[in-house]
């Protein structure tokens, strides 16, 4: 009995974890299209919460990560509703994208020189002016970390949603421009990164680990932001009214 139990819960987790898995296949596949396939994002996120659900339902991993989760899917379908109704490209193509653009020029030509890697800039054109397998890449607005700020604030806004009632104004303050930041500082640190692996690798590996790094990077960086200032909004909550 014990073990067929046993045997229902493990293919219960496979499944769950195999459907997550699936999601971020159909995103590989979504990034792979150029972004033409609109109606994968939904489907990915859908399969993701039914797996996860399915993987981790009735555990206290489920029950302490669940509304973050659910958050996160939404924050993920806000910005599929922004890519698809042009918000994106008009954030982007602003002078606020081509503002930030310019910093991550300023700051990926010094953080790679000072790595050792002896690099120049002309315009938005970052050059190598050693060996390289590349000789030069662009830094688009759409590299500037622009466009994610349209996933941090779609997330802050749920977070304000769940936390805003109960939660001091000068914490949620704070989460705000730390995450903000933080988020802009994480798109920043990709582009020299891409210039490093263009360098050593060619343009081929570049290009690939620029169409699938991204968001990627991005959500993992967002879901740590979110999972430690919930944590610190709610710990600080609970020694008030200890207190």
């Amino acid at each position: 009995m014990a073990c067929s139990i046993k045997s229902r819960l493990s293919s219960k987790m496979i499944s769950g974890v195999l459907l997550m898995a699936s999601a971020f296949v159909l995103y590989f596949l979504y990034q792979s299209e150029g972004g033409k396939i609109l109606f994968l994002p939904p489907i990915g996120i859908a399969l993701f919460l039914f797996g996860f659900y399915l993987s981790f339902s009735g555990t206290n991993f489920y029950t302490r990560f669940r509304g973050m989760v659910i958050f996160m899917s939404f924050a993920v379908l806000m910005t599929w509703m922004a890519w698809d109704t042009g918000l994106h490209d008009y954030i982007v193509n602003s002078s606020y994208g081509s503002f930030l653009a310019g910093i991550t020029v300023k700051f990926s030509v010094y953080l790679l020189n000072a790595a050792g890697y002896h690099v120049t800039s002309t315009g938005n054109e970052i050059t190598f002016l050693g060996d390289s397998k590349v000789q030069s890449f662009d830094v688009l607005n759409a590299c500037s970390g622009a466009d994610t700020t349209i996933l941090f604030l779609a997330a802050f806004v749920l977070m304000l949603v769940d936390q805003g009632r109960l939660a001091p104004v000068q914490k949620l303050a704070v989460c705000f421009v730390c995450g903000g930041i933080g988020t802009y500082l994480v798109s920043m640190m990709r582009v020299p990164l891409l210039g490093i692996i263009g360098y050593h690798y060619g343009y081929d590996t570049l290009e690939t680990y620029h169409m699938y790094s991204g968001y990627l990077i991005f959500l993992v960086s967002i879901m740590v932001f979110w999972y430690l200032s919930l944590r610190w909004i709610n710990r600080k909550q609970v020694f008030s009214v200890v207190r």
